[in-house]
């Protein structure tokens, strides 16, 4: 196993409000999964503990700022409200009218690469570059684009606060002064054969106004051929920007891709950080436009299986909530890989993911799939 954030290696702890032994998983969280749903009051306090270390060790914000008087930020359900030389709860703004208007619009920490089609997406399984899905009108091929290339664009900043995030290597990025990236600098990376666009991160949300602005700029560029948006986001984002990121993948062939990390608010605010109430609500949204066009569906859902804490209960849930809204929506459930603060974890077991797949099954979806099963056991 890999270095433990907390000086050792062990899989497994002891509860902190119920004190039972809990095996088969790290101290990363420090609270049992039966406390976390019903006994919340009590492991609240362990919870935030955990996340403020988490966050105290890269200098970023321990919650977001809610100054009486300040600059407001309206990206995300947040809705920092920041003094001057205040960063919000992303990092990626100050509170002034300056960093407001600039920062995350005109420019952005991220990072980009070209990435052979098929790609490791979530998606792959269900859209036009993976499947020729839409062809001719939203791919280049009657299968996938082999040939082709997604611009993958990482934005290195994130509103969640994610206890397992893959990526969390990002984080390091503020300490050593991350470099900013205009629109012109990443238009130069959209070639002949950039087939699709895929923000990912961290997340997209804290700077999708640059993410937009870039986008059509790219449209234009490619006027005529192929080229699609797509996102793959924690679904936080203010409701009053969801048909701009919809409008865009809806017509150019793309997906949005929200990950679904838990069902019980409990539980996904001890993984997170963040409260689940505004994520629903916009899947319910953007589930709204995916009927405009089922091929290739607009809309995918994926959630990543942790060990005893994202088990068949909480993937049963967020299946038939997924379901009320379209059964034929896709859905991935995406075996576990330990990282971060719980990378004392295992990965995934066969019983769990299998445990799981009929759970979401039962609840009503249609199109279901077990992915990253290398990482199963």
């Amino acid at each position: 196993m890999s270095e433990s954030w907390f000086g050792q290696k062990s899989r497994h702890f002891q509860c902190a409000v119920c004190r039972r032994l809990v095996t088969d998983a790290g101290p990363g969280l420090g609270v049992c999964p039966e406390c976390l749903r019903t006994r919340w009051d009590a492991a609240e306090s362990v919870v935030e503990t955990i996340h403020r270390g988490s966050r105290e060790r890269f200098d970023l914000p321990v919650r977001p700022p809610a100054a009486p008087v300040g600059v407001e930020c309206a990206l995300c359900v947040h809705r920092c409200r920041m003094q001057p030389h205040e960063k919000g709860y992303c990092a990626v703004r100050e509170g002034t009218e300056r960093s407001l208007r600039r920062d995350g619009r005109h420019r952005a920490l991220l990072s980009y690469y070209h990435d052979p089609i098929p790609t490791n997406c979530v998606a792959d399984w269900v859209c036009a570059a993976g499947t020729g899905s839409g062809y001719p009108a939203y791919s280049r091929e009657r299968g996938p684009e082999v040939g082709c290339y997604n611009l993958a664009v990482f934005f290195e900043a994130c509103n969640f606060n994610c206890l397992y995030c893959q990526n969390w290597s990002f984080k390091k990025s503020g300490e050593a002064g991350q470099a900013w990236i205009g629109l012109e600098d990443l238009l130069s990376a959209v070639t002949e054969r950039t087939s699709c666009i895929c923000y990912f991160g961290g997340d997209p949300v804290p700077q999708l106004p640059f993410a937009l602005r870039f986008s059509r700029r790219a449209l234009e560029k490619r006027f005529g051929s192929v080229l699609r948006i797509c996102w793959e986001t924690n679904g936080s984002l203010n409701p009053a920007w969801i048909k701009a990121m919809v409008d865009l993948s809806l017509h150019s062939g793309g997906c949005i891709k929200v990950d679904l990390k838990a069902w019980d608010p409990h539980v996904h605010k001890a993984l997170t950080g963040c409260d689940n109430r505004q994520v629903l609500e916009n899947v319910v949204q953007i589930a709204g436009f995916a009927r405009l066009r089922r091929d290739p569906p607009l809309l995918v859902a994926s959630t990543l299986l942790v060990p005893g804490y994202v088990n068949e209960e909480e993937v049963f849930h967020l299946a038939r909530f997924i379901a009320s809204l379209d059964p034929d929506i896709p859905y991935a459930l995406l075996a576990f890989a330990p990282q971060f603060y719980l990378n004392d974890f295992p990965t995934t077991s066969r019983a769990q993911a299998e445990a799981c797949l009929e759970a979401a099954q039962k609840a009503g979806l249609r199109r279901v799939r077990v992915a990253n099963r290398h990482l199963i056991h």
